[in-house]
């Protein structure tokens, strides 16, 4: 019961996710209304859904030893203590706090029909008015609206306001609210409901505020009326009220716009994302099948001989179990059974293998009864996994099998947790079974007696190997190519029953197994790692090869530029700190002078273009820049900026935040719905700030930074520059000031289109202040030089390479 609430709970957290992330931004409120609803029921019924997953026997790579079932000795006495049962005690508690819920939802209930009845009532359209003396703004349950007596006679309620309320009454909005309050009360444990239900009533706020402009057509008006009632109360718990819920999010509501298109879109990708919740939280049963036999036989140095039948069998058990030994040196060896040679194999003392007919084992009453303890048993039947509960369904001889093993604590799971897990087999079963195991080893003899007639044959690497011929196996081999000389053969092969990949290259062969590491003829990995791209095919580059139209193994792809990536990680956590240890000094930015500020902003803002000109995998080592005000706000009003932390802001507050600005590159379409958006904003704000544009990269920094390496040495009278890279000068001397470099030498452009690079240089006494213009990471260098100093620059900054 748990698991199935933690499951239901977790597929709730999701789904809710999901609307807040997705659905809640667009105008679809009736839609949003019903996918709300229908979270509840789809999180409680994911999970009744049953997938059955056939998962092969893992095979232990040891030798066959024969496990006889445990037989419980009757004669010992078992003294039962009596303990108290805390689940009960847990279950009567929750039961006791779900009660005290229903109680006060019972008790709110009657508080607002005891006011429906004391009061006078009045019939308008769908609804009926309920007059009452308490100062209220209008609010509804079911049909009832409540309002002020004296403003309703008084004339002072606003169309607008009726308009929201009766759409409250005619979508029946309070039906929704009853259920999750119901839901809530039974299921309190669960707090994700309190959120359900918060966006259940915002939304049908989304509802009614859409009504009200769809017939009045005045939002700035309508958004006044609001902010004006906004500080009223409303005492009746579960009725739908006005001002519920009147932030930013439901006022810029009003005013969005929602592209068909992109509604259809997300619309249908619920589709998607429910079937995905069935596959994930749905009820899974893994059975076990045994594994499909194949066979490819190779040569080996010692000569085959005639096996007995029993020899044939004790090999068939233990094909695919390891076997360690010391060799002659005295070292662990560990090898296959089928790589042994026929002299190590008679040296080997093996337990003699099970019979290939298993013989019946029926369990006692007594030990089908235990099996019903799920504390204690984990229970298959017929190779898949059951519910203890499911044995009520059976007798003790309605099985023909019956085996226990212990579990020790380590090999525990979480999904396991009992000490003993038990299998039984029903007559059936047990029947299929053997006669499966019987029908597999005669598959397996006639193999072998082929692997007898079968001739050699030669590998064009000049490798031999006899191949049975078997429907289901075969040996994919093509001619891929010639390098030096040498032909190149390319293809799939069998080892020891794994396909693997091969190439062959003049009379060599390497081999590749699905995870792209490199193997011996035996299938045995020799490397732990994976094989480089460039190392497979001679001449060629080769990152994945597909099999059956499907990957069947990747390459490492050696191709990279990390040097260079490191180097643009390095120089921004430089500059980071820098600019961090410049933002946390005293007085904070907000009290600081202009000059100031304006540093730290420029700082920031170049900051920002090195962090998104990073790697993804560099951007997950560095940290984005912090704005130089933070942890405070940025606010304007009436043009006027100042700035407040977060836990002061007040939701008028929260208004003067003023919208994003379209993105880059964006629309015509876009761009005219920031500025109509902006508009909106100035109006309900008062602010006078040139409208949003689109953000758009400087020319300088959207060019891609060229490689140059230049040095700077101060003589008594001038000015040393020596390039290392990059240019097509080798050394410039000058005694000027305030000049430009370019790829050619001194220039007194500013654009340079045929140079990759372009800065000026600027003098002021022992100080060199260059300012990037093109094709460099940093846009201003400043640094101290003295006399006979030589500093080293490139398009990242200084550097002592």
């Amino acid at each position: 019961m748990i698991i199935y609430i933690l499951k239901s709970a977790g597929c709730l957290a999701l789904l809710l996710l999901f609307y807040h992330l997705v659905l809640e931004k667009e105008k679809m409120h009736n839609f949003n209304r019903f996918y709300l609803l229908g979270s509840v029921l789809f999180s409680f019924s994911a999970q009744i859904t049953t997938f059955t997953t056939y998962v092969k026997q893992e095979v232990i790579a040891t030798t066959a030893i024969i496990m006889k079932p445990n037989h419980i000795d009757n004669s010992v006495l078992i003294i039962e203590e009596n303990t108290i049962d805390f689940s009960q005690i847990l279950i009567g508690i929750y039961c006791l706090i779900s009660a005290l819920f229903l109680l006060r939802f019972s008790y709110n209930l009657f508080k607002i029909i005891k006011k429906i009845r004391i009061n006078k009532k009045v019939k308008q359209d769908h609804a009926t008015l309920i007059l009452v003396t308490d100062k209220i703004l209008p609010h509804t349950f079911w049909n009832y609206i409540f309002i002020n007596k004296a403003a309703y006679e008084d004339g002072e309620i606003e169309e607008e306001l009726f308009t929201h309320e009766l759409t409250h009454v005619t979508q029946k909005h309070t039906f929704d609210v009853l259920i999750i309050e119901l839901l809530q009360a039974v299921f309190w444990i669960n707090p994700l409901f309190i959120f359900l239900k918060k966006a259940v009533q915002l939304n049908h706020e989304f509802l009614a505020d859409e009504n009200v402009i769809n017939q009045h057509k005045n939002t700035f008006q309508y958004q006044y009326l609001l902010l004006n009632k906004a500080a009223w109360n409303n005492e009746y718990y579960l009725a739908s009220n006005l001002n519920y819920s009147l932030t930013k999010k439901r006022l810029k509501m009003m005013t969005t716009q929602s592209s068909r298109s992109i509604i259809l879109l997300k619309k249908l990708a619920v589709i998607p994302l429910l079937t995905g919740f069935v596959f994930l939280f749905a009820e899974r049963v893994e059975a076990q099948e045994k594994d499909e036999i194949i066979e490819v036989v190779e040569e080996t140095k010692e000569v085959q001989k005639e096996l007995s039948e029993k020899e044939i069998y004790a090999t068939y058990v233990n094909r695919n179990a390891y076997v360690t030994y010391k060799n002659k040196e005295g070292k662990k060896v560990s090898k296959l059974y089928t790589e042994l040679t026929n002299e190590e194999r008679r040296k080997l003392v093996l337990p003699p293998p099970p019979p290939i007919k298993f013989k019946k084992v029926l369990p006692t009453k007594k030990q089908f009864e235990d099996l019903k303890d799920t504390k204690k048993y984990a229970v298959w039947v017929d190779g898949k996994v059951v519910k203890n509960e499911v044995l009520n369904e059976y007798k003790n001889s309605d099985f023909a099998r019956y085996s226990n093993s212990f579990v020790h604590k380590n090999a525990r799971s979480k999904r396991f947790p009992q000490k003993n897990q038990a299998s039984l087999e029903t007559t059936e079963y047990f029947k299929a079974q053997n006669a499966k195991r019987v029908q597999d080893f005669e598959i397996y003899k006639e193999i072998h007696e082929k692997l007898g007639e079968a001739k050699w044959q030669e590998l064009p690497n000049g490798e031999k190997i006899k191949i049975i011929e078997n429907p289901k196996i075969e040996t994919i081999e093509e001619n891929y190519s010639k390098h030096n000389g040498e032909k190149v053969n390319t293809g799939f092969k069998d080892l020891n029953g794994v396909n693997h990949y091969f190439v062959t290259v003049g009379n060599k062969t390497k081999y590749y197994n699905k995870e792209g590491k490199q193997t011996n003829e035996k299938g045995g990995a020799i490397s732990n790692r994976k094989a480089s791209s460039s190392n497979i095919i001679p001449g060629n580059y080769v990152t994945k090869i597909y099999f059956d139209g499907k990957i069947f193994c990747e390459f490492n792809d050696g191709k990279s530029s990390k040097k260079v990536t490191k180097i643009k990680l390095t120089f921004y956590l430089k500059e980071n700190k820098l600019y961090e240890s410049k933002r946390n000094q005293e007085p904070h930015f907000i009290k600081s002078l202009e000059g100031r500020q304006e540093d730290l902003s420029i700082q920031f803002s170049k900051l920002g273009i090195m962090y998104f000109k990073l790697s993804k995998l560099d951007k997950k080592k560095a940290k984005r820049p912090i704005l130089p005000h933070a942890p405070y706000l940025k606010l304007k009003k009436n043009t006027k900026v100042f700035y407040k932390l977060r836990s002061e802001m007040t939701d008028v507050d929260t208004l003067l935040i003023p919208p994003p600005p379209p993105a880059q590159n964006a629309s015509k379409e876009e761009v005219l719905k920031a500025k109509e958006t902006y508009s909106d904003w100035k109006k309900i704000t008062g602010n006078d700030v040139p409208p949003p544009t689109p953000s758009i990269v400087n020319k300088q920094e959207k060019v891609t930074v060229t490689n140059f390496e230049i040095t700077f040495t101060k003589k008594k009278n001038r000015l040393e520059l020596t390039c290392f890279i990059g240019c097509a000068w080798k050394e410039l001397s000058f005694t000027t000031n305030n000049i430009k470099i370019d790829k050619f030498g001194m220039t007194n452009t500013s654009k340079s289109k045929k140079s990759d690079f372009l800065f000026d240089l600027k003098k002021e006494e022992s100080k060199l202040i260059l300012r990037g213009l093109k094709g460099s990471a940093w846009t201003n260098l400043s640094f101290s030089i003295n006399e006979n100093q030589t500093i080293k620059i490139n398009q990242f900054g200084m550097t002592n390479n």
